[in-house]
């Protein structure tokens, strides 16, 4: 969603004019400066399409904040306006003003405003999912008018579980069902749809239905011998597909009754009625004694014996919803049937044949085949089309089974084939593509549109939707089919024409989650200028993120990237490599207005990568064959870039993904195909761990943005090599000097091109773990310095023999949270003697990045960071030679803060660049020099909201210089 823009300064070209890593200006841990968004371009048309998405969404940086913020107060306005004015105005009220004087009032008022404040700060260390930095699960920011509407109802709290309590809100979750029925292809007369709170919940109500359906001609066969209520139907014909004529049902045998086709099992209970001339309800009646699910499992069996082993079939990616589903009807986990999947993670339909050749063979009665419409962790759409089609087959030969569209991620993505209705309140844009947007692959456009020839669909509107949560959603093709749940109620209820509590699983429903739905739907639209034209630019944004990963290794790493979806072993004649080419030199860097138009490139990135927003990968060193090994490593780029519930450093994490693994299934080459790519060791079935990178996120497609998580993963790829394979050490952090009113010391650490375990550029805050040795180290330090004759900085060398990450980020070996240090005035060597040893907490860690071997910036660079009494520059070295230094100012620079909160980035840690001084060292003599002469510098950085800054920074005092050391 981001148009080109100037590059923030600290990203400019090399010295050498040679395009720079971006590694080491990416830090892993800390407050990522770059300017990851940018302001629109308004410059191309007046329509601007795109555009219309910058009203459905808070933003990032809640750029619509204040737009959101009157819209909700209006709408509690509205309620409030309700309660007092609109019904029955003349009630008197019961908080009354002496009420409101009470001590016991007062002192619950403060309690809540207290208490509130408290949860207000909790809530902000949860995970972001509405920043362009999330690539976690399937979730990022709730649409705006999904927001609205669901704190709108929120405030009225209806229970959509009968229309008597949720007069409004029930109407509103029929509307939503219909709407989605028709966004999946479905007829809108015929078919049904509702909310539910969650995908699990949907297959769970999907396997039921169709359970149900397939057993109903058994019990019908024995209640038309049986019963004579329903004498009148005793010669009833279905179609019997292997036959392929009509035939009375009492004839039928146990197997062909178990096969008969969906729709003419629906059709039974009319036909039945109209043949009897009994009310529903009283052919229901009678048809208890026979029901499975009347009469249970066990009675059921002994009369139709051959219902023993009924499965349900899914591919080996499927939801462990369908194992819930399995266990709670009764069919048991072991009567769910995996399929293998193919090299792209899409069920084998091959396997799936053989699968069903063996069921008709044996006899075995298929429930239901689930076709995931978009794994949650390979983001994988399953051949429908090829499933649809050995159903039609496998009929034939005596075999039928009910299709379930596992949609709950991918449902929304069919908003991309539907036209915008003429109706809709946003004129039909002209096709300007500035904002590229990618539409679904061939395969996948396939798939998609064969999903309105499924029985039922799951659909999520708390996912691709960008709902709130609780909003998944269940569509049946055929309305009659949830009538086959029986689900009777001994509660009468009078208004409304349906029961929503009687059509599921669940009772109470929150009735804000259809509004939220609804609201959303009717602003946005579900065709492919309103959800489709938000879907199609994050699948732009997850192509290009695709191709990164592709190429982020460069020849001479120590690692290789594998994406678990691999390029097309051909395209257009081109090899892969070939590929890796054109995706360098046509793909990456390139502007949106240049990809645009470059057919062929758009062309391409349509038909490569994920078939749903979720680029995934494996990171392995070069030459290792250990799985072992490598999980390890992913291991550790997944614990950097992800939040735990004790994370100490919550704002600090610079992206967020998750992580999953690749299993081994029978009959499946995919994870032996997958190691071999990765040149691991293929001949076991240990699974291979995968990073999952997803890209719900509209606003991201510009080069910069690429750029910084290009420079973010690069550093954390190298840092997690180095967390599983750096050898053990002592490190040395050096002090700057100042230890504040609450023990707290800012140190740097002494980084070593030369050593494996030192090759970081690390600054962090430590912490005294008590009084009494903050003030014995207080009056040491004073002391040695006051005596020292050139002086030098005190160092906290660590005691516990280990990596530079377990130091700040592992936990203790100690079992008190903290590290033990051993203080040396300047750098240590081995005759050197501590003069105190302290136990001290890591309370925050700034910046912590890997030297990469990249050219030399344009400008020196150094890294700002203190609080509102100390602030301080780190030189941040790029390549040897090299040097480390430390300055305090004599202020605070300007422009680091807000009125509220004036040292709001210094806080955080900046890197700011000094455009009077070259990124190349001074060498003389062969070292390099201080480059720092004057008092005072011009300093440019990327500012608060992205804008770039210069100021004025001021030299109190040189702590520490080093032009040596760091070159061995």
């Amino acid at each position: 969603m981001l148009q080109s823009r100037k590059r923030p300064i600290q990203q400019v070209a090399g010295a050498g004019g040679k395009r720079r890593r971006m590694a080491s200006r990416a830090p892993n841990m800390y407050f990522q400066q770059n300017n990851m968004f940018a302001a629109k371009d308004l410059s191309h048309g007046r329509h601007k399409p795109w555009s219309a998405l910058g009203a459905w969404f808070m933003g990032p940086k809640a750029e619509n904040g204040d737009l959101f913020q009157d819209l909700v107060t209006k709408t509690i306005d509205s309620h409030i306006k309700f309660r007092r004015h609109i019904y029955f105005p003349c009630d008197p009220p019961y908080v009354t003003d002496d009420l409101r004087e009470a001590e016991a009032y007062q002192a619950s008022k403060d309690k809540l405003q207290t208490e509130l404040e408290l949860l207000q700060r909790q809530m902000q260390n949860s995970v972001p999912f509405y920043s362009t930095r999330y690539k976690g699960h399937v979730n990022w920011d709730i649409a705006m008018p999904a927001n609205l509407g669901y704190i709108c109802a929120l405030l009225y709290n209806q229970n959509n579980c009968a229309a008597e309590a949720s007069t409004v809100t029930t109407s509103f979750e029929l509307e939503v069902g219909t709407d989605l029925c028709v966004m999946m292809g479905y007829e809108k007369d015929k078919s049904m749809g509702h909310l539910v709170t969650g995908g699990t919940i949907a297959n769970i109500e999907a396997i039921w239905a169709a359970r149900n359906v397939k057993f109903f001609p058994l019990a019908l066969q024995r209640a038309l011998k049986k019963e004579e209520k329903l004498a009148a139907a005793k010669d009833y014909k279905v179609f019997f597909p292997k036959k392929g004529k009509m035939g009375e049902l009492t004839n039928g045998s146990e197997w062909e009754l178990l096969n008969l086709d969906t729709s003419s099992i629906l059709s039974m209970p009319d036909d039945i009625e109209i043949q009897t001339g009994l009310e529903h309800g009283e052919f229901m009646d009678v048809m208890s004694d026979y029901l499975y699910e009347s009469i249970g499992a066990p009675e059921f069996a002994r009369r139709h014996p051959l219902i023993e082993k009924t499965c349900v079939v899914v591919p080996s990616t499927a939801h462990i919803s369908f194992t819930k589903a399995v266990t709670v009807l009764g069919l048991g986990k072991n009567n769910l049937v995996k399929v293998a999947v193919d090299d792209d993670s899409r069920m084998n339909s091959g396997v799936l044949k053989d699968i069903l050749d063996k069921h008709l063979e044996d006899k075995i009665p298929v429930v239901a085949v689930v076709a995931v419409m978009g794994t949650t962790e390979e983001s994988s759409i399953d051949p429908l089309s090829e499933i649809l089609q050995l159903r039609k087959s496998y009929s034939k030969k005596g075999l039928d089974f009910a299709i379930h569209a596992d949609g709950a991620w991918g449902g929304y993505f069919c908003s991309m084939l539907r036209d915008q209705p003429q109706s809709h309140y946003l004129k039909p844009p002209e096709d300007s593509g500035f904002i590229p947007r990618i539409f679904l692959s061939n395969y996948v456009n396939e798939q998609l549109s064969a999903v309105n020839q499924c029985d039922t669909i799951t659909i999520d509107p708390h996912k691709s939707g960008f709902c709130p949560y609780p909003a998944g959603a269940l569509c049946y093709k055929d309305k009659r089919m949830n009538t086959f749940l029986q689900i009777t109620t001994n509660v009468v209820y009078y208004h409304g024409d349906m029961t929503l509590g009687d059509i599921g699983l669940e009772g109470s429903k929150p009735g804000a989650a259809a509004a939220a739905v609804r609201l959303a739907n009717r602003v946005i639209g579900l065709n492919k200028n309103g959800y489709g034209r938000i879907l199609s630019e994050c699948n732009y944004t997850a192509k290009l993120l695709y191709c990164l990963w592709v190429t982020l290794p460069e020849e001479d790493d120590n690692f290789i990237i594998e994406t678990t979806k691999p390029l097309p072993e051909k395209w257009k004649n081109l090899s892969q490599e070939e590929q890796k080419r054109l995706i360098k030199d046509r793909i990456i860097g390139k502007s949106n207005e240049e990809l645009a138009k470059d057919e062929e490139a758009m062309e391409y990135l349509k038909e490569i990568g994920p078939d749903t927003l979720v680029p995934c990968f494996t990171v392995n060193l070069k030459d290792n064959k250990s799985v072992d090994v490598c999980n390890a490593i992913n291991m550790a780029i997944f614990q950097k870039l992800s939040h735990s519930s004790g994370e100490r450093t919550a704002h600090r994490v610079p992206m967020v993904v998750t992580a999953s693994s690749m299993l081994h299934h029978k009959h499946s080459s995919a994870l032996k195909s997958f190691k071999k790519r990765l040149g691991l060791d293929h001949k076991d079935d240990n699974p291979v761990k995968f990073i999952i990178t997803t890209c719900m996120d509209p606003w991201a497609s510009s080069i910069e943005f690429f750029d910084d998580l290009a420079a973010i993963m690069r550093n954390t790829i190298l840092c997690a090599i180095g967390t599983v394979k750096d050898p053990k050490s002592n490190h040395d952090f050096i002090s700057t000097g100042v230890v504040d009113d609450e023990n707290r010391v800012i140190v740097y650490y002494a980084g070593n091109f030369s050593n494996a375990s030192k090759q970081y550029g690390t600054v962090a805050t430590l912490k005294f773990n008590s009084q009494k040795q903050a003030k014995e180290y207080k009056e040491k330090q004073d002391a040695l310095l006051k005596t020292s004759t050139e002086p030098q900085p005190i160092v906290f060398r660590s005691k516990a023999n280990t990596t530079l990450h377990d130091v700040l980020f592992g936990e203790s070996e100690y079992g008190d949270d903290s590290e033990k240090f051993d203080c040396f005035v300047g750098l240590p060597t081995d005759q050197s003697k501590p003069f105190m040893s302290v136990n001290m907490k890591v309370l925050d860690v700034p910046q912590f990045e890997h030297f990469d071997d990249e050219e030399y910036p344009e400008f020196s660079s150094f890294f700002m960071y203190g609080n509102e009494k100390s602030a301080f520059l780190f030189h941040i070295p790029t390549k040897k030679p090299d040097f480390l230094q430390i300055v305090q100012l004599d202020d605070i620079p300007k422009g680091v803060g807000t009125e509220d909160d004036p040292d709001l980035l210094l806080k955080h840690g900046i890197e700011v660049q000094i455009p009077d001084l070259s990124g190349s060292p001074t060498i003389i003599a062969g070292t390099p020099s201080d480059p720092l002469k004057k008092h005072k510098y011009h300093a440019t950085f990327v500012g608060i909201d992205g804008v770039e800054m210069k100021t004025t920074v001021k030299i109190d005092r040189k702590i520490y210089f080093d032009g040596t050391t760091i070159n061995y």
